[in-house]
């Protein structure tokens, strides 16, 4: 009977030692909310290699790059934004978790990024502004995987390259007893670069704040003279 005893108090421990080891699990964080960019002077501070680690190719597009002709914003003051440029906004952000997907409202040209959270990455898309992603937890960090991209460059107005192939991995996390986010972008793109590598920012928690509406007025390319009576008719509507 003491064999059979001490055989049930060993099981009975057991059952009982995973249980209580994921009730000592940290909690995964809430990161809902609205962030804004911590304050910058010209544009937010970003994280960033020094060198890029280009390949031929990479450095060649670099150098050959010029904002005035090959940044969309300077031919269309409404030309859409896209990832992983946004990602560096001055506007700000809101997070939020909805009917299982990782929803990103950027206050910036009213973007907004509805992620599933879980599954895979479809095989061969078509590539997009936003491109395609998948979102998952990975312990107290929110991980978003991003593929199948436009191509074109890493920062608005910057001329770090990056093709259709390449892939960005956000992410997202939240230091104890803090309410800031911070970002890790990592970037894998074989065709402008030898190895990954990895870009980052802050996010600061801004319960004061709102995701207001993007109103964008286009006032015709940088090179071309103005219209003012459609100016004029425009600033009247808002």
């Amino acid at each position: 009977m003491r064999t059979l005893k001490l055989l049930a108090i060993v099981a009975g421990a057991a059952l009982h030692a995973p249980l209580g080891a994921q009730q000592d699990a940290p909690a995964r964080p809430d990161l809902s909310g609205i962030y804004e960019a911590a304050p910058f002077i010209g544009t937010p501070d970003v994280s960033q290699p020094d060198p890029y680690p280009y390949t031929a190719a990479g450095e060649r597009a670099f150098e050959a790059y010029d904002v005035l002709s090959m940044d969309p914003r300077s031919l269309d003051d409404c030309a859409p934004d896209t990832v992983p440029g946004v990602l560096w906004s001055a506007n700000p952000m809101q997070i939020s978790e909805e009917d299982g997907m990782i929803v990103l409202r950027f206050e910036r040209a009213n973007i907004t990024r509805s992620i599933p959270l879980g599954g895979a990455l479809p095989a061969d898309p078509e590539p997009t502004g936003l491109g395609h992603s998948v979102a998952r937890w990975e312990g107290e960090v929110l991980t978003i995987e991003t593929t199948h991209m436009s191509g074109g460059y890493l920062f608005n107005n910057r001329g770090y390259p990056l093709s259709t192939e390449g892939r960005i991995t956000e992410r997202y996390r939240r230091e104890p007893g803090e309410n800031h986010t911070k970002l890790e972008v990592v970037v894998d793109d074989p065709a402008n670069y030898t190895e990954t590598f990895t870009l980052g920012r802050n996010w600061m928690w801004a319960p004061h704040e709102e995701i207001r509406p993007w109103v964008c007025i286009d006032l015709g390319p940088s090179d071309a003279e103005p219209d003012i009576d459609e100016l004029t008719r425009l600033l009247e509507q808002l």
